[in-house]
């Protein structure tokens, strides 16, 4: 057979080429600059072009390469690195704290200055929205943030109930343990683990009083080191805490101290952590009337260390 007489329809020739060099490219793992140069001339395209698209991957190489080496630096820096993780811890909680139930931020639900005034939505200050769920239950515990501040409820049937911790005096204030309660608010997704609700209001059953999820009036102030210690805590699991998709991000022991770690780390216990598992952890955090929060730097259950080293990043 005459290949030179082989003819190729036009529309299957883009795909040919395609295949072709996806072929040629599991063959040859490598090139050489001249190579690269030879093959872009042949599709018309300029030498100065092909080197800029090297640099630019060189570039991306680098970053990649800087940033893992960066948190690598964090991870095994002692003091430094428990100093940048409380005010890493910080920050995820002053967002989630001036986050609404839906996530977003309050300004991305703020009415666009470009909008007509008739398009605009005004909702007084102080109400919550119109959507949501109500759960009843009685207080078991306080749940704290990392600063020791009062953030939320669990309740004896498992719920855990998040609330601004910037509003957490206000809460104690008409809340108790052993109070029962009406919660208004977001649910989260439930899991054999618990469920979270971001509460949009809270009323005390017994005293008809209620607590309505209003934003902070100044700005949050970034934790101060010494407000912290180091401390061990042991104890068997009598409540593992989720986040609002459900990941695992913390335990409540059989002492009270609630332990809490980052999400990546609930994911290696999602198949294996039960109510009952002998707790082993260390780490920083503040103890106070309210009860007692450890972020751990060490953590062990039944025995077993699990590893709080965030995923390996890839580098391309």
């Amino acid at each position: 057979m005459n290949n030179s007489k082989v003819r190729i329809p036009k529309e299957i020739a883009p795909d040919v080429f395609a295949l072709a060099a996806q072929l040629y490219a599991q063959e040859n793992q490598d090139y050489s600059l001249e190579e690269i140069m030879q093959a872009g001339a042949e599709v018309q395209i300029p030498p100065e072009v092909i080197q800029q698209a090297i640099q630019q991957i060189q570039a991306k190489q680098i970053r990649a390469s800087d940033r893992q080496r960066k948190l690598k630096l964090i991870l095994t820096s002692g003091g430094i690195g428990a100093a940048i993780a409380l005010f890493g811890f910080w920050t995820y909680n002053t967002v989630a704290s001036n986050a609404t139930p839906n996530g977003r931020s309050l300004e991305a639900n703020l009415p666009s200055p470009n909008l007509p005034n008739a398009n605009r939505l005004d909702i007084p200050p102080g109400l919550p929205p119109a959507t949501g769920t109500t759960f009843t239950g009685e207080v078991k515990q306080y749940l704290l943030n990392p600063e020791g501040k009062v953030d939320g409820l669990l309740l004896n049937n498992g719920l855990q109930v998040k609330f601004p911790p910037h509003m957490g005096d206000s809460l104690v204030g008409i809340i108790t343990p052993n109070t029962k309660v009406s919660i208004f608010g977001d649910p989260g997704f439930s899991t054999r683990f618990g469920q979270e609700v971001k509460a949009q209001k809270i009323t005390n059953s017994q005293t008809g009083q209620t607590l309505v999820e209003e934003p902070p009036t100044t700005a949050p102030q970034p934790p101060t080191l010494s407000n912290y210690s180091t401390f061990s805590a042991e104890g068997t699991a009598q409540n593992w805490l989720v986040g609002h998709r459900g990941e695992i991000n913390g335990v409540i022991i059989s002492n009270g101290t609630i332990v809490k770690f980052p999400p990546h780390v609930g994911e290696q216990l999602a198949t294996m952590a039960n109510i009952g598992d002998k707790i082993q952890a260390k780490g920083f955090g503040t103890r106070n009337r309210y009860g007692q929060i450890l972020e751990a730097t060490a953590l062990s259950v039944n025995g077993q260390p699990v590893s709080l080293q965030p995923k390996a990043i890839t580098v391309p």
